[in-house]
């Protein structure tokens, strides 16, 4: 059996603990121990009657009664089910593989399956690997971050094989009891892509004294900077949303509240009268290695945060600091891969074609986690590198953002065996690539072999092809290529002040194309 957590996420901080998959030793009372020890996988049955499916074919959103049972044991009754899934995981309920809220306790209040009275058994429609969410989870408690924990699941709908599914618990008093003193407090829904407000579904807590959100909502309105740091200090623990923010930008969490405003629960916590953010949804994770480190938050909560005043070293802070204690001092790719074997074992006897897969799966989540993390652990030595006069940084492996990419004109192609960063005049006369990066103040250049094909510049339409900085007025100091060139250096020299500076790679002409190669653009850090 895996190691326990300690009670206290915070203290297993302080005490650099190391925090595994199993259970939290307090409270006291029934926990769901064996559950997620991976000694075994559950054989879910559920059982519906004709009536309840129907039900579930008009209405997918809306419980109905089921039984949930295991094989050799009496069903638990009086349970209520309902599908689950937003736009790319959602399948009907006579799919091969639809996704399941369950509760045990609707009617029966002490009702619990293993521990668990709320569960979700995700389908997986969006991971390949059945993986991430577990493993996303698991760095999120080591990094003391609220996230649900996960194991794996062979299900059963009226007599029919499903296949293995990832069960993840629910968030009730339950779950919050792992990282909250009171479990008392309101925790809020945020729905799909929905951003904070006053009207967000209250799942846990009293109807009455909405005050708490109100005031959040009000404290990341506050115009006046000095004003909303004092407020936001109070109502928000803002070193807890960075962690979070954080974990976002390392799991690329493209789902998540930071960037797409979905995904997430928040947790008003009476004892410290605080809210603090739970990580949900964490399936399509690691897609990107390129993201970059220290990319600027959005939505309600992110942009006011990001406002404040000295809170971009705060966050670096944090950031480093979690780097160091959980994602640098645990092998988080060799732990993909052991689970996978753990589970190629675990899920024979049950569904031999799954355990087939495993293997497979685990090799691929370990890549995607291994790439990422040395992708961030590369982007964090480029940043100390140009924090001194002299340093340089590659900014090939950083995810530069095509503009126009939906038309065509914008994307990334090969050049004589050279990947590169492609612009063609269009209707628009052109597009530009752009990075955004958090730059100590001071001089840089910004520099890059480039190629032009036919670009014809002309008055209205833009000047050709140039290496640029958004915002900065350019004048006459601005290097432009037009016409038709061969491979040459482009650079561009400007001040860094504002507490992030986007690069831009732009062509502007009436036709034509333009080629800058990847991994020649290069920053350096001038004395």
């Amino acid at each position: 059996m895996r190691r326990p957590f300690l009670a206290s996420p915070l203290l297993a901080i302080l005490l650099g603990t190391v925090v595994g998959r199993g259970q939290t030793a307090a409270p006291a009372g029934a926990r769901p121990d064996r559950l997620f020890a991976e000694d075994e996988v559950p054989r879910i049955v559920l059982t519906l009657a004709p009536e309840a499916v129907a039900q579930l074919r008009a209405q997918p959103r809306e419980w109905v009664v089921c039984e949930i049972g295991e094989a050799g044991k009496p069903p638990l009754k009086s349970c209520h089910v309902k599908l689950k899934g937003s736009a790319g995981s959602f399948r009907p309920i006579d799919d091969p593989r639809p996704g399941f809220s369950l509760r045990t306790d609707k009617e029966l209040k002490k009702q619990e399956f293993r521990g668990l009275a709320k569960f979700q058994l995700n389908n997986c429609a969006q991971d390949g690997t059945m993986l991430l969410e577990t493993l996303a989870g698991d760095i999120a408690r080591r990094a003391g971050v609220p996230a649900s924990r996960c194991t794996h699941a062979h299900v059963t709908l009226n007599g029919r094989s499903l296949g293995i599914y990832v069960l993840k618990e629910g968030f009730n008093k339950e779950f919050l009891s792992y990282f909250f003193k009171d479990t008392k407090g309101h925790l809020y829904d945020g729905g799909f892509v929905s951003e904070i407000n006053p009207g967000m579904e209250l799942d846990r807590g009293p109807k009455e004294n909405q005050a708490p959100l109100a005031e959040l909502i009000a404290a990341c309105r506050e115009p006046d900077l000095a004003a909303r740091a004092r407020r936001l200090e109070a109502i928000l623990d803002i070193d807890a949303y960075l962690r979070h923010f954080a974990l976002e930008t390392v799991f690329c969490h493209w789902d998540g509240y930071s960037f797409n405003r979905n995904n997430y629960r928040i947790y008003h916590d009476p004892s410290t009268g605080k809210f603090h953010f739970i990580l949900h949804g964490m399936d399509q994770t690691f897609g990107d290695p390129r993201w970059y480190v220290f990319r600027r938050p959005s939505g309600l909560v992110g942009d006011a945060v990001w406002s404040l005043p000295g809170i971009q070293e705060r966050y670096r802070q944090r950031f480093m600091e979690l780097n160091a204690r959980v994602l640098r001092a645990n092998d988080w790719a060799r732990e993909a891969e052991r689970l996978a074997k753990s589970l190629q074992i675990r899920v024979k006897t049950a569904s031999p074609g799954d355990a087939e897969q495993f293997p497979g799966r685990g090799q691929h989540a370990g890549n995607l986690i291994r790439n990422r993390l040395e992708q961030v652990n590369a982007q964090l030595e480029d940043a100390a590198r140009l924090s001194r006069p002299g340093g340089s940084a590659n900014l090939a492996k950083y995810a530069w953002a095509p503009s126009n990419g939906d038309k065509g004109n914008v994307n990334q192609a090969e050049v004589g065996g050279k990947p590169s960063l492609r612009i063609a005049a269009n209707v628009d006369n052109g597009g530009d690539h752009r990075l955004g990066l958090a730059l100590a103040p001071g001089r840089y250049r910004l520099s890059g072999m480039a190629q032009t094909k036919d670009v014809k510049a002309a008055e209205g339409k833009g000047p050709g092809l140039r290496l640029r900085v958004s915002g900065q007025a350019d004048g006459a100091k601005v290097a432009i290529l037009a016409g038709t060139t061969s491979w040459r250096s482009l650079t561009h020299e400007f001040t860094a002040a504002e507490p992030e500076t986007t690069l831009v790679v732009e062509l502007r002409a009436e036709s034509g194309e333009a080629f800058v190669e990847l991994k020649s653009l290069t920053l350096t850090r001038l004395p």
